[in-house]
């Protein structure tokens, strides 16, 4: 399944997949997709991530944070990105530093 560190999503996939103990035809259904492709995605390197987001779903298993977020891959920061979106008026609420507010206001 790893390689080098690198994840064969579709292994690890196809591994869930049969402790979830499901049918190939159930599972299918559920990502919304032909049951050939099911066994095509087994095969896979890697796996489109909103095909990955139907199949955590389906299988109940957090393959994004799996494969994205393992400590392997965790960053050496303490940082965190966070993104949301807000209406202008509510900007001066955040009380941010006036060289941060120039830049998120619209011209």
């Amino acid at each position: 399944m790893e390689n080098n560190n690198k994840i064969h999503i579709g292994s690890l996939i196809k591994k869930v997949f049969n402790e979830k103990h499901i049918s190939v035809i159930d599972f299918a259904s559920k990502i919304k997709r032909e049951r050939t492709v099911v066994y095509d995605i087994f095969e896979r390197e890697s796996v489109d991530i909103y095909l990955l987001r139907e199949i955590s779903k389906a299988l109940d298993y957090d393959f994004i944070g799996k494969v994205y977020f393992t400590e392997d891959n965790s960053p050496k920061t303490s940082k965190v990105f966070i993104a949301f979106e807000i209406e202008e008026s509510e900007i001066e609420k955040l009380n941010l530093p006036k060289n941060i507010l120039c830049l998120v206001r619209k011209k």
